[in-house]
C-alpha cells in the first residue's frame, strides 16, 4: 500500500480522536520539555563556567612563565623564540610592577601591569566602561577597586580623568639589578574593568619603554590548532620555561559537568518515561476500540504489514509532533527562567548572563529520541493489530 496514503490515514485517525491525541501529546510534551530544560541548563552552566575560567579561548591559550627559576628570563629574545614556534598564532606579555596611586596628598599601593589589549581579552578582563588599551601610551585601564580611591561617583564618570602614579620597578625586573621608582607618571583613564578585589591599573607595554625593564613576568601564547597544544608546550618548555594549559582545567570541569548533566537529564527522562507509558496505554486502548475498524481494513485488502505500519506511523507521528512542541516549550521555559534570573542579577549589580545553552546536537538528539520513543511504543500495539483475525472479529462482534 502507498506509504503516503498510510501516513494520511494515520493523521486522520489521530485528528478524529482529538481528546485522546491531545492528552497523549501533553504527556510527551511535558517529558521532552523537561529533558530540554534540564540538560540545556546544565550545558549553559558548563559554558558559563568555562568562559569565566578561560575568557572563551580555553583550548587555544597557553600560559608561559619562568616558575621559580632565577636563571631563565622571559625577555624580548625569549619571547621572539617562542613566537617562532610553529602553530603559535600570536604571543602577548605582561609585566607585574608596583605603584603608589596619588591624589592630592594621599597615596595608595596599587598593582600596575604593562600589557596589551589582547592579553586583557584573553585573561577574561572585560571592559565595562570606556575602551580597551590602545597604541596611545598615555591611556590606561583601571578596575573599580582603584576608582574608589579617586572618586565616589559612578565608574563611567572617571573616563578621561587624569591620574598620577609613582611607578616602582622591582630589582628582579630591572636591567640595573636595583629597584627604581619613577615619580609623577601621569596617565588618562580610557577604560574601567568591574573588579572590586584589589586596586589594579593596566597600561600599554610600550609606555614602559624608558623604565629600565629587562624582562616580562608572564606571557600568553595563542595556538592555531588546539590539537598541537601538547607539542607546543614541550617546545616552549625546552627553553627552560614553565607552561600551564587552561584546557586541562576545562577538561576536568567538563567531566564534572558531564555527570551533572546526566543527573539532570535523568530527572527529565523520568518524566519522559511516564509519558512513554501513557502513550503505550493510549495506543493499546486505541487498538481495542478500533478492533472492528482493523478487521474491516483487512477484509478490504489491507495486509498485516500495512496494518502494522499504520499503527507505527501513528505512534511515530505522536512522538515527532510531541518532540518538536516539547523542544519549543523547553526552550521557551528556559528563556523565561533566564530572563527572571537576569532581572535579579542586574538589580544586584551583576552582568546579564545566559544560563541556558541549546547546542544543535542536543536539539537533534531530542528529536531523534522522540521519534524513537514513538516507534518503540507503537511496536507492541502494531504487532497485536497485525495479528487480529478479521473473521473472528466479525463473527463475535
Amino acid at each position: 500500500m502507498d506509504k503516503r496514503f498510510l501516513l494520511k490515514l494515520a493523521i486522520r485517525n489521530l485528528v478524529t480522536h482529538k481528546m485522546r491525541t491531545i492528552l497523549t501529546l501533553v504527556g510527551i510534551i511535558i517529558g521532552i520539555s523537561a529533558v530540554v530544560f534540564l540538560i540545556s541548563f546544565g550545558s549553559g552552566i558548563q559554558k558559563l563556567v568555562t568562559e569565566q575560567i578561560t575568557g572563551g579561548d580555553a583550548f587555544q591559550l597557553i600560559d608561559v612563565g619562568t616558575g621559580n627559576s632565577q636563571v631563565v628570563k622571559l625577555n624580548s629574545e625569549t619571547v621572539s623564540k617562542i613566537s617562532g614556534i610553529s602553530n603559535i598564532f600570536s604571543t602577548e606579555v605582561i609585566t607585574n610592577l608596583g605603584a603608589k596611586a596619588k591624589k592630592n596628598d594621599n597615596t595608595m599601593d596599587t598593582a600596575l601591569f604593562t600589557t596589551s589589549a589582547n592579553y586583557l581579552d584573553w585573561s577574561g578582563k572585560k571592559i565595562r566602561y570606556g575602551s580597551n588599551l590602545s597604541a596611545d601610551k598615555s591611556k590606561i585601564v583601571v578596575n573599580t577597586s582603584y576608582l574608589t580611591f579617586i572618586t565616589n561617583d559612578k565608574p563611567e564618570t572617571a573616563i578621561g580623568k587624569k591620574v598620577q602614579f609613582d611607578v616602582i620597578v622591582p630589582k628582579e625586573l630591572a636591567k640595573s639589578g636595583e629597584a627604581k621608582t619613577y615619580t609623577d607618571q601621569e596617565f588618562e583613564i580610557a577604560g574601567v574593568i568591574k573588579d572590586d578585589t584589589s586596586p589594579s591599573v593596566y597600561l600599554n607595554t610600550a609606555a614602559a619603554s624608558g623604565w629600565d625593564l629587562s624582562s616580562y613576568s608572564q606571557a600568553k601564547v595563542r595556538i592555531s590548532d588546539q590539537n598541537k597544544a601538547s607539542t607546543v608546550r614541550k617546545q616552549i618548555e625546552a627553553y627552560g620555561l614553565k607552561t600551564e594549559y587552561v584546557g586541562d582545567t576545562v577538561n576536568q570541569v567538563e567531566q564534572v559537568f558531564s555527570i551533572f548533566k546526566i543527573v539532570l537529564g535523568s530527572f527529565g527522562f523520568i518524566a519522559l518515561l511516564v509519558a512513554l507509558l501513557g502513550m503505550f496505554n493510549t495506543l493499546t486502548i486505541s487498538l481495542l476500540e478500533r478492533i472492528k475498524e482493523v478487521a474491516l481494513m483487512k477484509i478490504l485488502g489491507m495486509n498485516k504489514r500495512d496494518v502494522r505500519n499504520l499503527f507505527v506511523a501513528e505512534a511515530v507521528a505522536l512522538g515527532f509532533v510531541g518532540g518538536i512542541v516539547g523542544i519549543v516549550w523547553g526552550m521557551a521555559l528556559g528563556k523565561i527562567a533566564n530572563w527572571i534570573l537576569n532581572i535579579f542579577a542586574t538589580r544586584a549589580g551583576g552582568d546579564a548572563v545566559s544560563v541556558f545553552y541549546y547546542p544543535m546536537s542536543l536539539i537533534g538528539a531530542i528529536v531523534l529520541t522522540a521519534i524513537l520513543v514513538g516507534f518503540v511504543t507503537g511496536i507492541y500495539p502494531a504487532r497485536r493489530a497485525a495479528r487480529v483475525n478479521a473473521l473472528d472479529v466479525l463473527r463475535y462482534e
